[in-house]
């Protein structure tokens, strides 16, 4: 059994370090790259207000809530907290922000690749350092 854990003598290979420079990257890449980011988080933004809702909802938060704003405001107001968060308005809401979340990142990760490529070009790029342990 001592066997196994014994280190075997023999010289272990040397360390091989590659040093490389990332000087530019190509726009369409990070526009690709940026949609599909940003396709992921538009789903997991309606997934989880969807969700969030559901626990809401089923707990009975927003008609106790109601309830003490109408309270509050009193029985005259108008003002109904379950039909301001409906699951229409929620999901509406989401997919809003989703759809305006996809083109925003999008668009800036295309000019966020125009700028790393303008600096890299002044001050001559990034080094990176890959070694194979």
């Amino acid at each position: 059994m001592a066997k196994l854990f014994k280190r075997s003598s023999a010289p272990k290979e040397p360390v091989k370090q590659v040093r490389l420079k990332l000087r530019s990257i190509e726009v369409m890449s990070a526009v690709k790259v940026g949609f599909m980011v940003s396709i992921a988080l538009a789903i997991s933004t309606i997934v989880g207000s969807i969700l969030l809702w559901a626990v809401l909802a089923s707990s009975g938060v927003f008609s106790s809530v109601g309830g003490l704003l109408a309270s509050i405001f009193g029985e005259g107001s108008g003002f109904s907290l379950e039909s301001e968060f409906s699951f229409a308005n929620v999901v509406g809401t989401a997919t809003t922000i989703s759809l305006l979340n996809i083109v925003f990142t999008t668009a800036l990760s295309a000019i966020w690749a125009v700028l790393f490529n303008l600096i890299s070009k002044i001050v001559g790029g990034v080094s990176v350092t890959f070694t194979n342990n």
